[in-house]
């Protein structure tokens, strides 16, 4: 506290009285230009996001440099506000003076990636601005997040939120609260840790990890695993296969397509396991993917860390994070005993024209119903199950490929020279089939 602070700090009642508003009202505006974030009011003391839920991710609008409204990702894996792509940096007036060059690395198979370091950049929420904030994007939009969400995604957004609020994510209601840390554990915090079930955290580098136990389905052994809170991956749980711990994919995983990461694709394994225990919760069937070794980059992997848990267990319940307290609180909601699904159809796609109903086959698996039937990457669907795309949003499609074992699905699709063609295909589960 500034030495004019502290004499404000012990004047008598009256002047107290009169210089308090004004001096939270400058400290707010002191610590908002400190790197921080900090309300727009005086005595604002929480705020409400709506989001949008896609593919489990909490989608969320924010203003970069006083910009129109942008879709940025609630990432807790993400130690940096993050731009997908370099096209819209140009349009956030980031100032090339405060720019310089940098090296990236992250999970995929291309190395370290060039992108750019920008700071001193303004960005609101919903009642909260930050001066001075950082800000990273690759030399090229290597995510794609966009052209696999459906909608325009300009970026994420994790540690800056994380570390300076207590975060509630409730995805039932698809409310994202952000509070005042000294509010909350004046007047928020005994009453929900009545009604939450606590979890600890380890906070490390500005992200967090949580203790769980994973029972094989071959081996009936529970292995004690440290993994990320990654509310930035859609799947259930990944896990890295090394010397750290005896945890390994199934000798009948399969191999598929992992997604996307800093450096390129991902490809590895993918089973299921016995159950999941997260506190005193236990998960049925959890799908776990295993990234092959070369898309990891060991470099970049913390070897106390064996994996991720991600947004398929985490939007069962409403969940607390207090990284100050190091402390998640999680309630179980009307999802917690949805069945743990998969692309059944063994086909993705993509949008390369967000908000235009173009989707794109970009992936493949192999032996499944859609490279039995000879489908191919490239070829545009027309149609699923009769109904043309243009009806079809990309989170419907995803939901018919993830639908029950054995069903049929018509796909009418144009080919890669231009030719109509129809497939009928059944809905098979990969993992009891190996």
């Amino acid at each position: 506290m500034s030495t004019k602070k502290t004499t404000l700090f012990f004047l008598v009642s009256l002047l107290l009285l009169i210089f308090k508003p004004l001096n939270i009202l400058a400290q707010n505006k002191a610590e908002a230009h400190l790197k921080n974030l900090a309300f727009t009011h005086v005595r604002q003391d929480f705020t409400q996001i709506k989001f949008k839920l896609v593919n489990n991710l909490v989608v969320i609008p924010m203003v970069i440099n006083d910009s129109d409204t942008l879709n940025f990702i609630l990432d807790s894996g993400a130690s940096y506000i993050i731009l997908c792509d370099p096209v819209f940096a140009k349009k956030l007036n980031i100032s090339p003076q405060k720019t310089r060059e940098v090296d990236i690395k992250g999970m995929g198979t291309d190395g370290p990636l060039r992108a750019y370091h920008s700071w001193g950049n303004k960005i609101n929420l919903k009642g909260i601005e930050g001066f001075n904030q950082d800000i990273i994007y690759p030399s090229e939009d290597i995510f794609k997040l966009s052209d696999t969400m459906g909608m325009l995604i300009h970026g994420l957004i994790g540690s800056t939120v994380f570390n300076h609020f207590v975060v509630s994510i409730d995805y039932k209601r698809r409310l994202l609260t952000l509070y005042k840390k000294d509010f909350y554990y004046a007047k928020r915090r005994d009453r929900f840790k009545k009604r939450y079930e606590s979890i600890p955290l380890t906070v490390r580098k500005n992200r967090a990890y949580i203790e769980s136990a994973l029972l094989t389905r071959e081996t009936n052994k529970t292995h004690k695993v440290s993994l990320l809170v990654d509310t930035g991956a859609s799947h259930a749980l990944s896990i890295f296969e090394s010397d750290h711990h005896s945890l390994r994919a199934s000798v009948k995983a399969i191999r598929d397509h992992l997604g996307v990461g800093i450096s390129g694709d991902l490809y590895g394994k993918v089973n299921r396991l016995e159950k999941l225990s997260l506190g005193s919760f236990t998960l049925d069937d959890p799908i776990v993917k295993y990234p092959d070794y070369e898309s990891i980059g060991m470099k970049v992997v913390d070897s106390t860390r064996h994996g991720s848990i991600g947004a398929e267990v985490l939007r069962r319940f409403t969940v607390i994070f207090d990284y100050e307290k190091e402390e998640m609180l999680i309630r179980k909601n009307t999802d917690f005993k949805d069945d743990f699904l998969y692309n059944y159809l063994g086909l993705e796609f993509t949008t390369p024209y967000p908000g235009l109903p173009f989707f794109r086959i970009s992936q493949i698996r192999e032996q499944s119903p859609a490279y039995k039937a000879g489908m191919q990457q490239g070829y545009r669907i027309l149609k699923v199950n009769g109904q043309s795309v243009a009806f079809l949003t990309s989170e419907e499609i995803r939901i018919l490929f993830r639908g029950k074992i054995g069903q049929k699905i018509s796909i009418a699709v144009e080919d890669l020279e231009g030719r109509n063609k129809t497939f009928s295909l059944r809905l098979e589960d990969p993992f009891r089939q190996n």
